[in-house]
């Protein structure tokens, strides 16, 4: 399925996909449905073709659809950002399913225009959806790569088309199809060049695959870097590294994030998607801003915060907002900013007791007022103190074994090393739903990822049922029994 703006050259593109199918030995349909006048709605051009080769149907004839059918598009190309999110939101884009192909840039719509203020639809929530709900997306700025190829953005997506081997077409082939029609060849071979080279994830135009806030941006990090289908998520998990901590915390995760890349690219990462690169950066920087007293304090006393709050609870102008946060640390979360050795003291005297979690204290705090704000502010300015904490070197070593198993996973299988990236996800929040989470995931890399690892078998099934298990039910009953469902002995033995 094609969306193309008029101009954008949507029926050349149609074309010359499906020249490029039928010379490959196909049988092919394309349709198109034309758009609305004034940006209100795209042209969208449909393809469908059988897989089987023409010559071996023999006497069996085809009968192809007309229009696309939602949840059942397997390429969505698309010229501009938001017609990628209408095909999300018409079901078209699924994440079972789509390789999406599409431009970062923007061309607003008539209702973005004509809106009293500001009516323009939010680029990053765009990105957002179509990264999330997709199966694999290609997003990068195609406009400025088809200016600098001098031609138009229907080479581009089709060079992007056939780099990402979503269609098991030759990509000469492609190339042929833009010899076959005739007209600036060169040009559109320039661009197709961009798009292909963009799609195997060499550096093109950086675009708008990472947020563009300044005041998240550092020298560590350049987009240029990394393939443009996974700026979006290497972006945002930098900027939320560095607002975390700082720079050089930034830093570090950038420096695991180029490991993950170095290894998808030995193992032909590109035609994957760079999942595990995807998967492995978004929960590293999960795993690397854990929730603690610090953290909850600088987000509780954001000027957005406030601003949140008065938008919910509908207060007008010139009136008062009172706001009482509540809180109730435990020993746990006193022993968590608390030096190493001070802290692993006091939880070891707390334990031996029996009072390790029952020493929570219910604190009301009025952030609305002076001495509240200050009291929030200063604790999230303890946060200097952060690395040198007991939490901090208990999160440090579960996030190392994690990572260090996740590569070695990948060695043995790409996709057990894709699962074994999202078991990070197990562990969240604090107090008993932390407890709770490590305790899943220690039992899950005991049962299951390190046999499997020392056994050099891949265990992405058993994995994945663990960990859906353990995400339905966090008390653990529905993980033991996925665990015990699938023993190392069984897993070796299949």
């Amino acid at each position: 399925m094609i969306a193309a703006l008029g101009g954008e050259g949507g029926g050349v593109l149609a074309d010359w996909i499906s020249t490029a199918i039928r010379n490959s030995g196909y049988l092919c349909q394309a349709t198109s449905i034309p758009g609305v006048a004034q940006r209100t709605g795209a042209t969208t051009y449909y393809i469908e073709y059988c897989e089987v080769p023409i010559s071996e149907l023999g006497n069996r004839r085809v009968v192809f659809a007309l229009t696309p059918v939602p949840g059942d598009v397997d390429v969505m190309l698309a010229s501009e950002l938001i017609e990628a999110a209408r095909g999300v939101q018409s079901g078209y884009i699924t994440a079972d399913r789509t390789t999406l192909i599409a431009s970062s840039h923007r061309v607003y719509a008539t209702s973005e225009k004509i809106a009293m203020e500001d009516g323009r639809f939010e680029s990053d929530r765009a990105l957002k959806v179509v990264h999330d709900l997709s199966r694999r997306a290609i997003v990068f700025d195609m406009e400025r790569a088809a200016e600098e190829a001098g031609t138009v953005i229907n080479a581009v997506l089709l060079g992007a088309l056939a780099g990402s081997g979503a269609l098991p077409i030759d990509p000469a082939q492609f190339e042929a199809a833009i010899v076959a029609g005739g007209k600036g060849v060169a040009a559109s071979k320039r661009g197709y060049a961009l798009g292909f080279r963009a799609a195997q994830g060499e550096t093109v135009a950086a675009g708008k695959g990472a947020p563009q806030r300044p005041s998240q941006q550092t020298p560590a990090w350049s987009s240029e870097e990394f393939p443009v289908e996974t700026r979006f998520v290497v972006g945002h998990g930098h900027a939320r590294v560095v607002d975390y901590q700082d720079a050089a915390f930034g830093s570090a995760f950038l420096d695991r994030a180029r490991e993950l890349l170095a290894f998808d690219r030995a193992h032909d990462g590109a035609s994957r998607g760079w999942k595990l690169t995807i998967e492995g950066a978004r929960n590293l920087a999960l795993r690397m801003t854990y929730e603690d007293v610090m953290r909850v304090a600088d987000l509780k006393t954001r000027a957005e915060r406030f601003a949140t709050v008065r938008s919910e609870t509908r207060v007008r102008d010139g009136e008062l907002l009172r706001i009482t946060e509540y809180l109730k640390p435990g020993l746990e979360e006193a022993c968590a900013i608390l030096p190493v050795k001070l802290g692993e003291r006091v939880l070891k005297w707390s334990r031996k007791r029996g009072i390790e979690h029952s020493l929570n204290v219910g604190l009301y705090v009025r952030s609305d007022t002076v001495f509240g704000f200050l009291t929030m502010r200063t604790l999230a300015r303890l946060r200097v103190l952060r690395r040198k904490s007991w939490r901090f070197a208990e999160e440090a070593k579960l996030t190392g074994r994690w990572f260090e198993a996740m590569g070695a996973a990948a060695k043995i299988d790409y996709d057990f090393g894709v699962a074994v990236a999202a078991t990070s996800g197990l562990v969240k929040g604090y107090s008993g739903t932390y407890r709770r989470g490590v305790r899943n995931f220690d039992l899950l890399f005991e049962a299951i990822v390190m046999p499997a690892i020392m056994g050099k078998y891949a265990a992405t099934e058993a994995v994945n049922a663990a960990y859906k298990a353990a995400v339905a039910d966090p008390d653990g009953q529905a993980m033991d029994e996925a665990i015990a469902r699938y023993a190392p002995t069984a897993i070796a033995a299949e």
